[in-house]
């Protein structure tokens, strides 16, 4: 599949502005989180169960589930991405709903997610 890029991916900067933009997203998330806008939100991720889980069978009828994420603050690529990889690898017929819980964020890129 191709690609899903975020948002606010950024192709055709100087390596100054990259520079000047991971210096602030540093300082805004104590982490990289302009390198995180520049990853797929649905990018391939190694699968790091232990080695036997592959190999179990599980029922067929398992109950659904909704997934509750809880953030504050958080860089939105990474919100994103969470939500397309918790999509991409869950099996439809067990996902009811995905909810995001925003814990009183004041971050400005984070409005978007507000219910109106």
């Amino acid at each position: 599949p191709q690609p899903v890029m975020s948002p606010f991916y950024k192709r055709h900067l100087s390596l100054k502005e990259k520079t000047s933009l991971a210096d602030l997203a540093m300082k805004t998330h104590r982490f990289n989180s302009f390198h995180s806008d520049q990853i797929p939100l649905n990018r391939a991720i190694p699968d790091t169960r232990s080695p036997g889980c592959p190999s179990l069978l599980y029922p067929h009828n398992l109950p659904v589930a909704s997934i509750i994420i809880v953030f504050y603050n958080e860089a939105l690529s990474v919100l994103l991405r969470t939500v397309h990889s918790v999509i991409n690898r869950s099996p439809p017929r067990l996902l009811k709903e995905i909810i995001l819980v925003d814990d009183f964020s004041d971050s400005g890129e984070l409005k978007i997610l507000t219910r109106r």
